[in-house]
Formats: C-alpha cells, structure tokens, sequence
C-alpha cells in the first residue's frame, strides 16, 4: 500500500536517538520468525496500513485508503503523534488488543470479587491496565452472613489481586492498575495506608475518591468528626487491626476530625506519594454517559474516569513539533488533530478484548482519549515561562483548539460512518449544560465518540518522540530515567543545549554549568546565566504545588475525561505544601491530583546525577526490602552480609525471662553454623518485641558477616537488666543474656532437631497437650499470634481455635 525506498527508510529512521532505539527495541519493534527485528520505519509502516485497512469496511475504495494510511504514516514518522504504546506494539501483529486500559467492577460478593480477578488476570496476561472501586466492599470484620464469619476487608482482597498480578508480571505481560476508594467507607484508613511499605501492593496505585461534602467540611468544619456510611448506614471510620501475617483479629471504631483525616492522606502523599487524591463529584459532573450510571474509578495513572468494562484508546500529539519562525503552526496542528481522531476511531473497530464485555461496551461508547506530549518543550522553544500567566493562556488556547478539531472531526465521521451505539444514553442527546461544549464548537449533536480528548501520561512515547512527558515540565534540564527492569537513560536537555551554545561560553564555563545542571537539575541557582534564561528554562522542582495546579487546570477547561499529572516536589517540601497542592486542585475544578517529593522512595523513575547508586525495581523485593549498595564513602571495603537463602532449618527454644516467655528461634546455614536469630516477646509491636528484634538483627548481622559466634554470645552474655528471674537455666539477667545462652545452648547441641526427625520410634510419647517450642519449633499462631500447643496429634491453638489439621 505504501511503499518507501531504502534512502527513505534510512532518512526515517535516522530520525530517532540512541535512547529512543534503546526503549523501542525493548518494546515496540517487533521480530519475525528468523529474529529479525523491525526498524522504525517498518513498525510505523504495519501501524499506518493495518489502521487504514478498516475504511474498506465503510465503503472506502483503494486509492482513498492508500491516502488515508499515508496521513497516518506521515503523522507519525514526523514525530507529531503517536499511539498509545499497546496500540504500536501490537497493530498489525498477530494480538488483536491493541488498546490499553480498562475498569473492571467489584461487587460486594464473593462470586462478583472471584469473577473480576479472573477477568482481570486473563486481560493482564493480555497486557491491560486495570482500573478498580473498592468502595462497594464489605468492610473488615463485618459479618459475613453466608459463611458466618467475618469479613477480612477491601485492603485483604486487594492483596490477593496483587499477588496474582504479580505472577504474571513475572511473565513479562502485563498492565499497571489503579485502585481507589471513596473517603467515606469505613476501612478509608486502612486503604490510606495500605502502602506505606515501599514495595508493599507494588502492582497498584491507589487514591482516595473525596466527595465535595468532605472538601466543603475541610474548609469550614475541619474540626468535627467524619462520618461514613456503608449501605446506608452511618458508622465512624474504623482501625483495623490485623496480625503480621495480615488476617484481621479486631476493629475499633475511632473518633477523627475531617482535618486529621486529611492529614493521614497528606502523611502519605508526603512519605512516598500516595494516595492520590481524585474528586469524584467533580468527575461525575462530566460524566459524557449518565444513563450508564456514575463513574466510580479510573485507568492506572487517573486521566480515564470509566465505567466498569469501558475502555481507554489513548493517543498523543507532539506540541514541541508544531513550532514553526517561534510561532505556533495551527494549520499543521489542526491536520493532524484530525488525522489522529480518524487514526484512533479506527482502533476501536480493530480491538479484540479476551473479555467479551470489554470490547462490547468500547464499542458502544467508541470512546477516544486524545492528549498531547511536549508542552514543556514547546514553551522552551516559544521563550515562555512555564508557570506564568502567559504560560497558562498558552495551554488554554492550545488544547481548546485541539479539542475543538477534534470534536468537529467526530462530527464528521458521524456523518460517514455512523454515531457511537450508546448515543441515546449520552450528553449529547439531552439538552444541558454540557452540551454547549458542542455546541460552541459550531456543529451538531450528531458525534461518532462518546469522549474525545484525555491527558494521559506518554512515558515511553515521549520517550521515543525525544520530547517532554505530558504536560509536565521537565522533570530536570538533565536526569536519568530507570525502567521497570533497571535499565537507565540519561537525557540532558537539547533545546537547553541549543540556548547554551548561543551564549559564547569556553568550554571550561559550559562544563561547570553542566556538572552543576547533572547534580541539581536545575539552572536557578547559576549567578552567571542571564535572567531571561533562567525564566525560560524552569523545571519541575521550580515550580509550586499551586501553580502546577493551576497549570493543570489551564488544560482541564478542555480536556473531556481527566489529566494524568504529578506535581514533583524538591525533597524540602512540607505537608502544607502537599495539603495546599490538593485543595488548590479541588478548588480549580481538577479531576484528580498526585504529588511525590523527590527522594520519598529508594526506587524512582525519575533521578538526579550520573546514575550510578541507583536502587533498581528488580532489588526490591515483595515485602518492601532492597539490597543496598554503598553509599557512605567510609564503606566502600567494608564487609557485606551474606545473602540469605531461600530455605533454613533451626530450632526454637523457650526461655523464661523477667518481662514473659520469650521464643528464640537459631536458624543454620549449610554449616551447620548458625545464620540468623529471631526472639519473639510480647505482642508485636509492644516495647518489648521492639527491644527484642534490635537485639536480634544486630546479632543476625554479624553472624551473616563472619563474626566469631564466641564472640557474638560473649558481648550477650552478663548484661544486667532491672528484672533478672531464675529458671532451671539458672539466673536470666536480662533479655540480652537470655538470648546469648540460648545461643551458647544451640551451638552444643546443634543435633537435636535432626535427632529427633531421625528416630522418632526412640522419642517418649508425647504430652496431650505441649506447647510445641519444647519441640524446637516456631510457637506462634498464624491467626492470632498466641502459643501454639501439640495436642491430639495436631498442632493447635487454645485461642482461637486454629489446627493445622484442616
């Protein structure tokens, strides 16, 4: 259908930099059945054709598709607009899901909670973003009448669904998902700080859906208690406690302000950047469907507000390519708004979802979600600050072209090819308010797409474009950016270079500038830059939460569905800050909002530097633990622990102290020389447990280093406490003295346990009912953490009533 010479291909190619082939090889370019990979120009070849072969089915003849699949190709080999990347790496080829994101419903049942999570896995595997409300959940400890137990909560549930997607992550297919809940269901604390773990729930982002009733009290009752409800019902919201091992053993319904609830939002947003916050009143009033009902949640990065089973077709426009003598050119933009729409539209009728009602309510609506990339990088090129008024007149105006051309565009293929099927149930068929959209437009009710215009995020599609994300600012004027799989880019600035190359500097002045740029980010500290230049070549880190909203909101007066944003803050920031950046987002009509502060997390996409200490993704391990490299300068020779492995044998011993019993458990390597110590006193979290672990991770440390054990239990032994006990071992000084005899103890008889796995016929009956520490085993119980006793052949707890035995 199109045909390019191999100088044609060669000029196309050429086109893109080391670091965008790098990210593509990895995910878009596809190989054939010899290992050959495309090149560039090839994928943007299969994308162009296989997406205009769809108007052979609307009557189009040869030479009209031929024409059409030109637009697209040139569209995008230009660099003014690409596809989502589910839709680049999949057209063409022999998958047939070649849109991204979808919202999936849970309801409150165990069949509807069972039924989604298989939905869910086979459209992961499939490569889907997930979107998912938690808020019709029955909350922890609610009794469960058909089983006649009691609930473990949203937040129990939501693991298991991150566990399975963690598994077929590991597979390489997969999306990321969303999971949101509304500020008052009963369990929003536990939902709030669900993640306060790094790498905890690593497979979602969560944010809290608040209604105006709760910003409305935060500004003028911020201190009266909140209230929940739950199936209309009012209760107080809850503390839930569960034990290490996650179950649920207790519920306490708790008195809290609206204002010290909010605060619990911000602690988080401030630690590691979430939750984030959304305004589901706010995002109802847009609702382009109502009679499908209100929205409840989004697609994973919170530009898509969805009904359950619907679908976001997302797509980009290049801004910082539309540049033309420092003007913008709004023919070029307008040809290519309406070429994307038409590109996009034809996705739709492409998709295939391994979920039949996915692809059926896509269908329907014939949603689109047109956005745009490189808005930073075309205010750099146009010599605008990024958080003036000028900058912000400048989004407005931008966006409400494109979606006027878009609109006027959907317009016209309603005329060609039809309306979208749920027309009937949709804005567009009513007279209100939201109409007037179209109507300002100058065109009828008549429209193809339910929806039209988003700002999702374009991670790796400005990454392949070489252009800014979004509507972010830059990030910095040079970083590194690490993927998913630890691999880095470093990007410095090209239209900062082009500037500094203009102001006659020696080599010598330039390189400082670039080690001071490399290491902060940001040129606004440099005395010797002209004033014009440092307005011009703002960063993320420059900018304040307030005007990063009112920027968003600058784009929002446009936009159809929500915009993917993250307000990056410098590390110093407060948590006023953060509170003023969410309430300044509600208040300008904002669908949604997230903040992180930079150095909040071990792992970052996004980093200052050269790179080199980074913490990949892959060192950070499922509960939230990572191997870390040096970063002291002093030990940088120093010995490293060893590794732990998978699998240990040891033995638990039971010793009586001043303070209670305390279980130690000596774990052995191959050795047989001991690795690790745990000692459990207490219930967890109590001052004592707290004393206890100290103490036994010190001691793991140095017997994972090398050091003697001799010496270990010598430093143990003899510290006097203020409650010393005597026991059959003789005196017990102390917490710390008991557990350095029962290591001298271990290491004596570092037998026992294997003796009596090997002969047990020569073993004395055992006790009706022992505690099983004398065993020289773990005596927690997994449900309520007491002692577990040997009775009646089983292992038993005498205080809930769990068995192993079933």
């Amino acid at each position: 259908m199109i045909e390019l010479t191999k100088f044609q291909k060669d000029s196309i190619n050429k086109r893109f930099s080391e670091n965008a082939l790098r990210m593509m090889k990895k995910r878009y370019l596809l190989q054939d059945a010899d290992d050959n990979q495309e090149m560039p120009a090839d994928m943007l070849l299969r994308i162009a054709v296989a997406l205009a072969k769809v108007e052979k089915d609307y009557g189009k003849d040869k030479e009209s598709v031929k024409k059409i699949a030109n637009d697209f190709f040139e569209i995008m080999s230009n660099k003014e607009y690409a596809p989502a990347g589910r839709t680049i790496t999949n057209t063409g080829s022999s998958t047939s899901l070649i849109a991204n994101c979808v919202v999936m419903p849970i309801h409150d049942s165990m069949e509807s909670i069972f039924q989604t999570l298989r939905d869910s896995a086979l459209l992961q595997q499939a490569g889907c973003g997930l979107g998912f409300d938690l808020s019709e959940m029955r909350p922890a400890d609610f009794v469960t009448k058909r089983s006649r137990g009691k609930s473990s909560g949203p937040v129990s549930f939501l693991q298991i669904y991150d566990a399975a997607f963690s598994i077929i992550k590991q597979q390489g297919r997969h999306g990321a998902n969303m999971s949101m809940m509304r500020v008052d269901h009963p369990d929003i604390l536990d939902f709030i700080h669900c993640k306060e773990k790094e790498g905890v729930i690593r497979n979602f982002n969560i944010s809290v859906t608040v209604t105006d009733e709760f910003m409305e009290n935060l500004e003028k009752n911020p201190d009266e208690n909140w209230y929940c409800t739950f199936k209309g019902k009012k209760y107080r919201p809850r503390k839930v406690l569960r034990h290490p091992n996650g179950s649920v053993y207790k519920s306490e319904e708790i008195d809290i302000t609206v204002k010290e609830l909010f605060n619990e939002l911000i602690k988080g947003a401030w630690s590691n950047g979430e939750p984030g916050i959304a305004f589901i009143d706010t995002i109802n009033r847009s609702n382009p469907l109502p009679d499908l009902g209100p929205i409840a949640s989004s697609n994973p990065c919170g530009e898509q507000f969805l009904h359950p089973y619907d679908n976001c077709n997302l797509g980009s426009i290049n801004l910082a390519a539309f540049i033309k003598n420092e003007e913008i050119d709004w023919e070029r933009l307008k040809f290519v708004t309406r070429t994307a729409v038409r590109l996009m539209d034809n996705v739709i009728d492409s998709f295939n979802f391994p979920v039949s009602k996915v692809t059926e309510l896509a269908r329907k609506n014939r949603r689109i979600g047109l956005g745009i990339m490189g808005f930073a990088d075309m205010l750099y090129r146009l010599g605008i600050r990024y958080d003036s008024l000028e900058g912000f007149e400048v989004a407005e105006k931008v966006m409400g072209f494109i979606n006027e051309q878009a609109y006027k565009m959907s317009n016209e293929l309603a005329g060609e090819k039809g309306r979208f099927p749920n027309y009937k149930m949709s804005i567009f068929a009513k007279e209100n308010a939201v109409y007037s959209k179209a109507q300002r437009h100058g065109i009828g009710k008549e429209m193809r797409n339910a929806a039209l215009t988003t700002v999702a995020p374009t991670g790796s599609i400005s990454m392949m474009f070489d252009c800014s994300s979004g509507i972010e600012p830059n990030f910095a004027l040079s970083y590194v950016k690490q993927d998913k799989d630890g691999s880095k880019y470093h990007y410095f600035n090209k239209y900062f270079q082009e500037a500094l190359n203009l102001l006659e500097l020696s080599e010598k002045e330039q390189e400082l500038i670039k080690e001071e740029i490399i290491n902060k980010g940001t040129i606004q500290g440099l005395k010797d830059l002209p004033r014009e230049m440092k307005d011009i070549f703002v960063v993320s880190m420059d900018i304040s939460g307030e005007n990063h909203m009112k920027m968003q909101s600058a784009f929002q007066n446009n936009v159809d569905n929500s915009i993917s944003k993250t307000i990056n803050l410098p590390n110093s920031a407060t948590k006023e800050e953060v509170a003023q950046s969410f309430i300044s987002a509600w208040k300008l009509g904002c669908k949604s909002c997230t903040v992180y502060r930079e150095g909040s997390r071990v792992v970052q996409i996004l980093n200052l530097g050269t790179g080199e200490k980074l913490i990949s993704p892959t060192e950070l391990d499922t509960k939230g633990n990572h191997n870390m490299k040096p970063g002291f300068r002093m030990d940088k020779e120093r010995t490293t622990p060893r590794p732990r492995p998978e699998v240990m044998s040891g033995r638990t011993y039971k010793m009586k102290t001043g303070y209670g019993n305390m279980y130690v458990t000596v774990n052995n390597d191959e050795t047989e020389t001991p690795f690790e110590i745990f000692a459990t006193i207490g219930k967890t979290g109590g001052f004592f447990q707290e004393q206890s672990e100290a103490i036994c991770r010190l001691i793991s440390l140095a017997l994972r280093s090398g050091v003697k054990v001799e010496k270990v239990i010598g430093q143990l032994k003899n510290i006097r406490g203020p409650m010393p006990v005597f026991t059959e071992k003789g005196t017990i000084l102390s917490m710390a003295d008991g557990i350095g005899k029962i290591l001298e103890e271990h290491v004596k008889d570092i037998n026992h346990v294997q003796k009596t796995i090997d002969k047990p016929e020569k073993q004395e009956a055992l006790p009706s009912s022992q505690p099983i520490a004398d065993l020289g085993f773990m005596p927690g119980c997994p449900d309520c953490d007491a002692q577990l006793i040997m009775a009646e052949g089983c292992v038993n707890c005498k205080s809930c009533g769990f068995t192993r035995c079933l």
